[in-house]
């Protein structure tokens, strides 16, 4: 009676645990559950060999060994990434680091899970002159399951240059203008791309004034973006230096706090006049560091200015350069001979019961 009493009871565990979980999903337990490699000459996975599994403990990394990636020669740096995620929970995850020359790593993002291919764009702000960029990709699963893991099908880094590419308009004022105070300004036209803003000042005759700006800031959908030369994103008040600035090949400059009145303008601002050569033609534009605005729906520049023109042919005008983009590296995944994988983790124990209960 007791040996068909525990026949039954066998019985009846095994129906539930046929309706609990998919026996041809559960793999048979190993060292490394997830790991790196080359799928179908297309693309690389962090997974166990494309099947969904679960009880996976992992953290397994894949790191870039091939020739140097110097980023130096340019003026912003933008990092895209193709990849599709699928994880069982949210203690699975795949992690991106980045490193300098000196080999100091820092997490740059996380990934999220996706339905399909999805493209993140990074800006690459902390590594600008770097000459051997470290790249590295961190699997990690916490016994609740593998899934379908992380999958990337390609890496492209691209520099671009200030003052190149397609120049946007926003406003020109005239010598007829006189301006000041705070002006805010609809430039979602920005929205999906990189760009970087532009200032310049100038006159056609031999008299010019002066033209002012300070506090400029720059928010997609009410968050602040414009990157600091303090460092950060936020109000640029130009109390650490300006913006990098191009002269067109004739005299005059932006300069901190130059002898003009500026009336309820506070603090260190930007100025544009003639510089060394009073009365002299010329042409001075500053331009913002590179930055990404997204997918925002609206984006909004601030900034405080003081235009003083002359009534002689003097102008300022505001826009923004979309970029040409030089690609320093890219990715395919057609092999992994650059590429370093190494896979850690701890065995799971198989058993009928473990099963069953990974599945929950």
């Amino acid at each position: 009676m007791k040996t068909l009493g525990l026949i039954a009871v066998l019985a009846v565990s095994a129906v539930m645990a046929a309706n609990a979980v998919s026996v041809d999903t559960i793999e048979p337990p190993t060292e490394h559950n997830a790991h790196w490699y080359l799928y179908a000459d297309s693309h690389v996975r962090c997974d166990r060999e494309g099947l969904n599994v679960y009880g996976s403990n992992d953290c397994a990394s894949l790191r870039y060994i091939g020739q140097p990636i110097n980023l130096c020669g340019y003026d912003g740096v933008l990092m895209r990434i193709d990849y599709f995620q699928v994880t069982a929970d949210e203690g699975d995850y795949c992690e991106l680091y980045l490193g300098d020359d000196d080999d100091h790593y820092t997490l740059v993002h996380t990934f999220e899970d996706t339905d399909g291919h999805a493209y993140v764009s990074l800006m690459l702000d902390d590594y600008y002159g770097t000459r051997d960029l470290q790249i590295f990709f961190v699997w990690v699963s916490d016994l609740s399951g593998v899934d379908k893991g992380f999958r990337m099908f390609s890496i492209e880094i691209c520099g671009v240059l200030w003052g190149e590419g397609e120049y946007t308009n926003v406003f020109t004022w005239g010598s007829p203008d006189d301006v000041t105070g705070h002006q805010t300004l609809d430039v979602s036209e920005m929205g999906g791309t990189m760009v970087c803003l532009a200032f310049e000042y100038g006159t056609e005759v031999d008299q010019q004034r002066w033209w002012a700006i300070d506090n400029v800031e720059l928010t997609a959908d009410g968050e602040s973006i414009l990157p600091l030369q303090a460092g950060g994103c936020g109000v640029e008040d130009f109390s650490s230096g300006g913006w990098h600035q191009d002269r067109h090949g004739l005299p005059g400059e932006w300069e901190i706090d130059t002898d003009h009145v500026t009336g309820d303008m506070s603090g260190e601002n930007w100025q544009c006049d003639s510089a060394a050569h009073p009365g002299w033609r010329y042409q001075a534009e500053t331009l913002s560091p590179w930055f990404r605005v997204g997918s925002a729906d609206t984006v909004t520049c601030e900034f405080d200015t003081w235009f003083s023109p002359m009534d002689t042919g003097d102008y300022a005008s505001f826009g923004c350069y979309c970029p040409d983009y030089y690609q320093m590296f890219f990715e395919a995944f057609h092999d992994l001979g650059d590429w370093y994988a190494s896979e850690d983790g701890t065995n799971v124990v198989e058993t009928s019961w473990g099963a069953i209960k990974a599945s929950f």
